[in-house]
């Protein structure tokens, strides 16, 4: 007991052993099955806390993140400036240019001179010019003569009509060249216009229906594909991603519902395991995933046989559905240590689902 003790406190922040206290196991499981970081463990299991981290065994199998929500909300506003230049440190705009409306890299609005005003040329005029002015008629005589020609020669342009004698510009491609504006009705009648049925309408609704559900099968199956490509880092099934731990500034209220956090999911996982269920667990971080007794029995008779193959891909494809994918990397690379250590986990699983397999009979 003082060894398994000093193996738990080992990895185990006295800071958050401080805030958060401790717990003792709420009882010793003897059913259920516990991988940590894809290496079985042998039961019987006892769950313990201490801070941040729960133990199974006295090894570490989970590991909460903690920070204060100020630190984080001060983060995020770090990341927001640094992502936007025009930001400074303090939250205020920096100064680029002492020119309004300059940008950063541009060159200085250049700034021109107003422009002289014209000077007018103070022109004498007639005495026969400005009579003409007052009397409201205007203009020189040689001004008059020119507006007098200029009528004549319009009238003489639109008697003959002129209009589209010449291409203008010498364009080919003018609009309006040359056109024939005389109506010339057609020799034949124009045959009656038939609206246009798009293909697909005129499938029937059946053939419709089976062309879409193909449709669909054909997506899923190229979502699966990319999806087995993609190995799966989320938290919560088990990831490589270290819990951070900030343990400064954090508020009373904080450090309240951190700890309820962490006593629910200590049960829950004292509870899957009193339910013969299995659970996978990372010691890096939070992320768990626990599956009931029934897949647990399935998964746990076809492992060495799985394992046997060259590769992962088979034990992947064949639970890569239901389990992560990344997870069962890691018990594929753990399976020498894992087929020796479950000998007994496997006889037990299946005495117990022959015997339930003979109840069912009987009740039957």
């Amino acid at each position: 007991m003082c060894a398994a003790s000093a193996f738990a406190t080992e990895g185990v922040s006295d800071v958050a052993t401080q805030l958060f206290g401790s717990e003792e196991a709420g009882k010793r499981v003897s059913d259920g099955v516990v991988f940590i970081d894809g290496e079985y463990i042998r039961g019987p299991y006892s769950v313990t806390r201490e801070g941040n981290v729960i133990l199974v065994n006295g090894r570490i199998a989970s590991r909460f993140k903690v920070e204060a929500r100020a630190a984080q909300e001060a983060a995020d506003r770090a990341a927001s400036t640094t992502a936007d230049p025009g930001i400074g440190e303090n939250g205020n705009e920096d100064r680029v240019s002492d020119e309004d409306g300059a940008a950063i890299g541009s060159d200085p609005t250049p700034e021109l001179p107003d422009a002289p005003a014209k000077a007018t040329a103070s022109s004498k005029t007639s005495a026969i010019d400005a009579k003409l002015a007052k009397s409201g008629k205007g203009g020189s005589i040689e001004e008059r003569l020119a507006a007098k020609n200029k009528a004549k020669n319009l009238k003489a342009e639109s008697a003959t009509g002129s209009f589209n004698k010449e291409a203008s510009g010498g364009d080919p491609m003018a609009l309006f060249e040359e056109a024939d504006y005389t109506y010339t009705p057609p020799s034949k009648p124009e045959p009656k216009a038939v609206p246009y049925v798009r293909p697909a309408a005129q499938k029937s609704m059946t053939e419709r229906m089976a062309e879409s559900r193909k449709k669909d099968e054909e997506a899923a199956k190229k979502a699966m594909a990319v999806a087995a490509d993609e190995p799966e880092t989320t938290e919560e099934e088990g990831s490589d991603i270290v819990a951070v731990e900030d343990f400064s500034e954090l508020t009373e209220e904080e450090i309240d519902a951190y700890i309820k956090k962490f006593k629910a999911r200590r049960a829950q996982i004292e509870k899957t395991l009193a339910a013969d269920g299995m659970v996978m667990l990372t010691s890096a971080s939070s992320g768990m995933k626990e599956v009931k007794r029934s897949t647990m029995w399935r998964f746990v008779q076809q492992l060495e046989e799985l394992c046997a193959a060259n590769n992962a891909s088979k034990l992947q494809s064949k639970w890569g559905k239901e389990l992560p994918r990344a997870y069962l990397q890691r018990i594929y690379d753990n399976r020498t240590e894992n087929i020796k250590n479950m000998k007994t986990l496997i006889l037990r699983v299946k005495r117990e689902e022959k015997a339930a397999k003979a109840k069912q009979k009987s009740r039957l």
